[in-house]
């Protein structure tokens, strides 16, 4: 089985967990070496030899069969259960120490960033060492110098490789939103796009049927929007789209959707208003639309928006789909187009009434080029 690959967009966040997880290592190994109650028997050496063979298994063997984040997941459940063995098994296992490691997994873990765990670190190391001068002072225990020095390094590399281990967590699970975001909306203007449109149209006209509210859908088109991109370029063209969006979004209701259908039009959909209601909703964005100044401040001018708009009502379609509301919304745009731009047409969701406003075969439509 083939290792799933980790994103270019995660692969320097997963490199310092190798590194670290060596170092939490050759420090257990350390404590090993130096610990009076192992060193002196061959347990010793075959320990050693376990925790170095075993984690070069882990960090070279798994890669090839499993992906970053199991890795990630299996080192979490390894250390957390090593590093108590190691401590016991050399005699170092006290009470303070245990409260220390794993009050380090919880804060290094709730820092999420490998920057903050260094300082979380940095005050640990401190903190400890005054922890250590504090009980020598006042007689209450000798800690030997050695023994304070090497969990210094201890308390340092674990707080790192948990912390590091978290932001490569927080960061995977970003980048996974991001990718179901980018799925969903359209580059260029940041809206839903046509697949989140239609999924939305679907579900937002069952809630319309279930609860017997009406339910508007818009059709807006760019007027001229060719003429833009061959008079000033494409990179114009683009600013035009996103100046679009913005004035649809501005315009919509918390509960409206509006998004990028393709092209230089776009979907707007209404839920719980009627026919007046989104006709009004309608002249108020194409009123917007023709005060805006497109383009650049070296170059500005301004534009029209046409909007084709039809109206689901309870009473009268209960057997609409959302093809069908879709198609009502775009014949509107198209009569709009023909009795001459910039203006709101609405056209009733009834079949025979649509059939009177059908499109001409595609490609003559007046202004549809996409």
């Amino acid at each position: 089985m083939a290792a799933t690959q980790t994103p270019d967009s995660l692969e320097k966040f997963v490199k310092p967990i190798p590194i670290l997880q060596w170092l939490v290592v050759l420090v257990l190994c350390a404590h090993v070496v130096v610990s009076p109650a192992i060193v002196a028997t061959d347990r010793a050496v075959a320990f050693v030899l376990i925790l170095l063979s075993g984690n070069g298994l882990l960090l070279y063997g798994l890669p090839q069969v499993l992906s970053a984040k199991a890795i990630a997941s299996i080192l979490v459940i390894v250390d957390t259960l090593l590093v108590p063995a190691t401590l016991i098994e050399t005699g170092t296992a006290k009470t303070d120490l245990f409260v220390v490691y794993f009050g380090i997994i919880m804060i290094a873990g709730a820092a999420g960033n490998l920057k903050r765990a260094m300082a979380l670190a940095a005050v640990t190391c401190t903190a400890y060492l005054g922890f250590g001068a504090f009980v020598t002072l006042t007689d209450q225990e000798s800690i030997p110098l050695h023994t304070l020095l090497l969990r210094l390094p201890f308390l340092l590399t674990m707080t790192l490789f948990y912390g590091a281990l978290a932001e490569f967590a927080q960061r995977e699970r970003q980048h996974k939103e991001k990718l179901s975001h980018d799925v969903l909306h359209d580059e260029l203007t940041g809206l839903p796009n046509r697949r989140y449109l239609l999924e939305t149209l679907a579900r937002t006209l069952e809630e319309a049927k279930r609860f017997n509210s009406p339910l508007s859908c818009a059709v807006i088109d760019v007027d001229n929007f060719k003429d833009i991109n061959d008079t000033y370029g494409h990179d114009i063209g683009d600013l035009v789209l996103k100046d679009y969006a913005s004035l649809l979004a501005l315009a919509s209701r918390g509960y409206d959707m509006a998004g990028r259908l393709g092209g230089d039009e776009y979907v707007w959909i209404l839920p719980r208003l009627e026919k007046e209601g989104a006709i009004m909703a309608g002249e108020r964005l194409r009123e917007s639309v023709e005060r805006h100044l497109f383009g650049t401040k070296e170059s500005s001018f301004q534009l029209t928006a046409s909007i084709g708009i039809t109206t689901y009502s309870p009473s009268l379609e209960s057997h609409s789909t959302p093809a069908q509301v879709l198609k009502a919304a775009d014949l509107a745009l198209y009569t709009a187009k023909r009795e001459g731009r910039n203006r709101v047409c609405h056209l009733p969701l009834i079949g025979p009434v649509a059939a009177e406003h059908a499109p001409p075969q595609a490609g003559n439509s007046p202004d549809r080029k996409i």
